[in-house]
């Protein structure tokens, strides 16, 4: 399955001056397979060391630092001669192996002709614990697969050229706008996890897809003991995780989740499946610069992936494939797309959200995402259907003059009204690629 985060792998490869990789993300979004069947392809050798697999290739960084020796004990436990230039070392689930992790600044500063690449999925939890020094390594993160790369895997590459080359400024023909939201409707059904985008592909068996999301939901459940090794942190996470799916779009407060659990506990879960990636916080932000005037304390949440999300809450999947366009009660479903959309077209890098409110008695107001990018920040509404009002859209566009130009994202098809552009959900990421020069 092809993952568009390969051309930036390739330039990677062949850069001056170039680092070790870490490339992060949580599980199950296809780091591992990204590497060792696609990008492996480039080179002569791969030689891959799965340090959960194979524990026994942590003794290889037992007595210091220096990459020449690591190497050659690599070399001896493996049986593989490793030719820097021509051969990937590929480090999985370096989580299980800190001192590989540490390791990387000196392969850099010592024997940087030699690719290197490092990959986990509780990755936050370690690096939190060591020293990476800043400027010796790049990193890299992977989302589940953005509704571009499904229609590129799906065998609808033409359509998605005649996306990404539209223009706004007119509409998208109409058999073709039609058929991208059927395609769409698809993507909402079933996300984009890899494994479950893979069967449906070739199976186009949406009960087949639930189960496999199901199968998900279950194995980050059981991952929740690695996550720390206090019983505190982890008494309500399985409470938290469950309940996030069903908050979407809303702003958050801890009784959602319970008003029985101490909020300290609650916030405990919450942080620890952010560093697991499983969920993502979008910050309420008053102004800007968005990063100087966002509240810490006042966010919403996206959830891993929208088919996830769905599969959590117990939707009915039959609507995205019976219903007319108007998708009724789908907005936190439209808000996790968009959101979902933004991360995975942040050129492969954690990308902070946010979203901009108002509160003022009598006359709140809010806007669902606050993007910037290299012409300053746009505002982002997001609506299920084809219709929808956009009076906080205009009081920001107001009250902020340096903000030309606001987004709509919806089921309509490509048109401008005064200072408002109409993007289909289905172009959405084409037009982030394009207002920030990817």
């Amino acid at each position: 399955m092809k993952r568009f985060i390969e051309d930036i792998l390739i330039k990677w490869k062949d850069e001056k001056g170039r680092k070790p990789l870490v490339l992060s993300g949580a599980r199950q979004v296809g780091k591992s397979y990204v590497i060792e069947q696609n990008f492996a392809s480039h080179f002569e050798q791969l030689l891959s060391i799965n340090f959960e697999k194979q524990p026994e290739f942590n003794s290889c960084f037992e007595s210091g630092y220096d990459p020449a020796r690591i190497l050659r004990r690599i070399e001896a436990l493996a049986g593989q001669r490793i030719t820097s230039g021509r051969a990937l070392l590929f480090f999985d689930e370096v989580q299980f192996c800190p001192e590989a992790i540490i390791s990387l600044r000196y392969f850099f500063e010592e024997l940087p002709e030699l690719h290197i690449i490092a990959a986990g999925s509780l990755l936050e939890f370690t690096i939190e614990k060591i020293s990476i020094p800043v400027g010796r390594v790049t990193f890299r993160h992977l989302s589940p697969l953005s509704f571009e790369e499904f229609l590129f895997n799906s065998g609808n590459q033409i359509l998605l050229d005649e996306i990404r080359k539209h223009s706004v400024s007119r509409p998208f023909p109409e058999a073709l706008h039609n058929k991208a939201i059927s395609l769409l409707k698809e993507y909402l059904t079933i996300g984009g996890m890899p494994q479950v985008v893979a069967s449906y592909i070739e199976n186009q068996d949406y009960l087949r897809c639930q189960e496999l999301l199901t199968d998900l939901l279950e194995s980050y459940l059981k991952d929740f003991p690695k996550y720390s090794s206090k019983h505190s942190d982890l008494k309500y996470i399985d409470t938290v995780f469950s309940r996030i799916p069903h908050l979407v779009g809303n702003q958050f407060k801890f009784v959602q989740i319970s008003r029985d659990i101490q909020s300290k506990y609650l916030k405990s879960g919450l942080d620890l499946l952010d560093k697991a990636d499983l969920v993502k916080f979008i910050y309420k932000t008053s102004g800007i610069p968005l990063g100087v005037n966002y509240n810490p304390q006042r966010f919403k949440l996206l959830f891993i992936d929208i088919g996830l999300m769905q599969r959590a809450c117990d939707l009915n999947i039959a609507r995205w494939i019976t219903d007319s366009y108007n998708l009724i009660n789908a907005g936190p479903v439209a808000e996790q797309f968009v959101g979902q959309e933004i991360c995975a077209h942040a050129n492969f890098k954690r990308e902070k959200l946010y979203y901009w409110a108002r509160d003022k008695r009598g006359s709140s107001a809010e806007v669902d995402y606050l993007i910037e990018h290299l012409g300053g920040v746009t505002p982002v509404e997001v609506k299920a259907g084809t219709s929808g009002r956009l009076k906080s859209m205009q009081l920001l566009l107001k009250s902020n003059p340096d903000i030309s130009e606001g987004i709509k994202v919806s089921l309509d098809n490509f048109e401008k009204e005064n200072n408002i552009q109409s993007i289909p959900l289905y172009a959405f990421g084409s037009w982030l690629e394009k207002s920030r020069g990817l």
